[in-house]
């Protein structure tokens, strides 16, 4: 039997550490996926897991026989066309729109590597290459026959973006636990696509953060990934506190993971074009009053979504366009052309600030449709939006870090 060639001449694949939120998931929208990138989506044909079950795009062990390791004996034999897959991801859909790019720009003949090493519930650890989970080591062998297979068929291929979308698991980590397995992984990860690739992956983010009810997590992992991006020059793509939620719990439907994925294709095209995208902050303090600073695009400004909220608890779930102080805060003005909001303590020895960092139980707080929104909170943005290509209606927004910190003095140090 004839391995299955691509009929493209050059191939990008995508690295991914991710879970139940980036699943993939069946939904009609994936035809129009499709209908953008006819045959320049594929994936890697021919894997077996230990157990001789076929491995397909969804990753090993997803056909319900639970976590499982493929079996790096059995070579994989090509790479088979995606299209009618019927399934979306943040992943996935990020690939798609880097692909219905190129198809714009007159180069149909790049395409995409298709693939999920996910699963739910899933700590970072486990991509690390000594951990007693396969996830890790089964991407890493993933890669080596993406190339393989890519060189012996003669096509060009690169793999020029890692994606952390570590979503709801990681809320009860301690942070030095979750960045040290981070590190542990990522460097694994980098050596290995440098290996291959001839140079690094960048990391693009979306920071995770996005529990109805927050009461009682620890949920030390947003300010983290925020941190560790920036540490590896990479792109904070989007926040997911921002999406609404199906489950009245953390997960998403198949058109906000198109949402988050066409997000991510922005943040990377303006990143490419060497465009700003990241939105850092700054906090300055003098007794009872702060200042914290946005640093947004040349001519973008903050804007206030004052009516996010409305169906899901109202404006009484953001007093303060989210910000909470130790002792409260008195007033909040923002200063939407200047990229600042400047606070008044009711404590000017407050021992803490959060910033879209809220507890707070929204569970019970659903729209008509069932819907709910993530429990850490602003009405705040960026004013920079665009229309969605792929779901009808919806624009993509660009969101504030959100944080927490402790004072010490006038000192702000995050968490």
């Amino acid at each position: 039997m004839t391995a299955p060639r691509p009929t493209v001449t050059a191939l990008e694949i995508l690295l991914v550490y991710g879970q139940s939120e980036n699943r993939s998931s069946e939904d009609p929208l994936a035809a129009t996926l499709d209908a953008a990138t006819q045959g320049q989506i594929y994936y890697l044909s021919g894997l077996l897991d230990e157990s001789g079950n076929a491995v397909g795009p969804s990753g090993a062990g997803w056909s319900g026989s639970g976590m499982a390791a493929i079996n790096q004996l059995a070579p994989a034999k090509g790479f088979a066309s995606a299209t009618g897959l019927g399934r979306v991801s943040p992943a996935y859909t990020l690939q798609y729109c880097r692909s219905a790019t190129w198809r714009d720009q007159g180069v149909p003949d790049k395409g995409a590597i298709i693939v999920d090493h996910g699963y739910g519930g899933r700590y970072i650890a486990e991509w690390r290459p000594d951990d007693t989970s396969p996830v890790g080591r089964n991407q890493l062998y993933w890669m080596r026959e993406c190339k393989r297979l890519a060189d012996e068929f003669s096509v060009q291929i690169s793999c020029p973006y890692v994606f952390l979308f570590q979503g709801s698991s990681a809320k009860d980590q301690a942070s030095s636990i979750y960045e040290q397995d981070f590190r542990v992984a990522h460097e694994a990860t980098l050596a290995e696509a440098t290996r291959l690739f001839g140079r690094p992956p960048r990391l693009v983010t979306v920071v995770n953060g996005s529990d109805v009810d927050s009461n009682g997590d620890v949920y030390a992992t947003p300010g983290l990934q925020y941190r560790l991006t920036l540490e590896q020059q990479g792109i904070i793509a989007t926040w997911q506190r921002i999406y609404p939620i199906n489950d009245q719990n953390a997960h998403i439907d198949g058109a906000t993971k198109i949402l988050i994925g066409e997000t991510c294709h922005w943040a990377i095209t303006e990143s490419e074009a060497g465009n700003p995208w990241n939105i850092t902050y700054t906090v300055s303090k003098t007794g009872d009053a702060v200042t914290v600073q946005f640093t947004l695009r040349p001519g973008e400004t903050l804007f206030d979504r004052s009516d996010l909220y409305d169906a899901f608890g109202g404006a009484a779930t953001c007093p303060n366009y989210g910000f909470e102080a130790d002792g409260g805060i008195l007033a909040a003005t923002p200063d939407l052309a200047g990229n600042t909001v400047k606070l008044r303590l009711a404590n000017p020895s407050a021992a803490w600030l959060r910033f879209a960092h809220q507890v707070q139980d929204c569970y019970t707080m659903t729209d008509a449709t069932g819907y709910t929104m993530s429990a850490h909170r602003t009405t705040l943005f960026g004013s920079e939006a665009r229309a969605s290509r792929f779901v009808t209606g919806q624009t993509l927004w660009r969101a504030l870090p959100g944080f927490r910190g402790r004072f010490s003095g006038d000192v702000f140090m995050a968490e």
